[in-house]
């Protein structure tokens, strides 16, 4: 029994960080994948906790121990990287708010924010192992990644084929995504004007029938709006993208 308790209490809070990571990693495949088919893109950010974790497990029981002391009662991390954090995340939600990095740079600092304010102290047994930063940055990480939608407010592709529905296309189908570069590229000298919402991520492609004919329609998922629409016959590069 003692050593199921020593077990436990050794080994179950990096046990419960390594479940919650899967469970992010799960929901972000959903996310981008299936929700927005990898319009919103996954950097490395996703891999620095278990990256830097990893690092720890190789400095030995020693270094681990010299590691945790520094990394829990030094002020530096308390004082510049917790701003530093929220910096990066403010930066990136100002350049790219409709891409996930913030939201990890957001619940890195207040992870931390959090652990050395209130958990560190309140919850007994806390303060013991550098797991608990992880545990707090990781399930911050998991709500902000299944409030997405709802915090930037970008249309997944169901919700942008049900705005081409209500408008009376036909024959629904979801094709590819392109930058807000390409659509010089496929309207040439014709771009249409966008919105600087409309121009921080990529845009829809769908096929559809508009009154029997065969088009391709662009929707920014930023907006819901429909960009531009043009008949396949007379546009090769769109029928190229479609059918590709």
């Amino acid at each position: 029994m003692e050593g199921k308790t020593s077990f436990w209490n050794r080994y179950g809070l990096m046990l419960l960080g390594i479940l919650i990571y899967g469970i992010d990693l799960a929901l972000i495949i959903f996310v981008t994948q299936r929700l927005y088919k990898n319009i919103v893109e996954v950097s490395f950010v996703t891999a620095l906790l278990p990256m830097n974790f990893v690092f720890w497990l190789m400095l030995g029981k020693e270094g681990r121990e010299k590691r945790r002391e520094e990394e829990l009662n030094s002020r530096l991390s308390r004082w510049l990287v917790l701003p530093l954090f929220f910096a990066m995340a403010l930066y990136i939600w100002a350049k790219m708010p409709y891409m996930l990095e913030w939201g990890y740079s957001l619940a890195m600092g207040a992870g931390t924010l959090l652990y050395h304010a209130c958990l560190r102290k309140r919850i007994p047994g806390w303060g013991q192992r550098i797991s608990e930063i992880y545990v707090c940055i990781l399930v911050l990480e998991f709500f902000l990644i299944l409030s997405f939608p709802l915090i930037t407010g970008m249309k997944t592709v169901n919700q942008a084929e049900a705005i081409l529905t209500q408008q009376g296309y036909e024959d629904i189908h979801f094709a590819v995504n392109t930058p807000p570069s390409g659509l010089e590229r496929i309207f040439k000298a014709d771009v249409p004007e966008l919105t600087r919402s409309e121009k921080k991520t990529g845009f829809y492609v769908f096929s559809a029938l508009d009154q029997g004919e065969a088009v391709g329609v662009i929707v920014s998922p930023a907006s819901g709006r429909i960009v531009r629409q043009a008949a396949l016959s007379d546009n090769l590069v769109l029928d190229l993208m479609i059918h590709q």
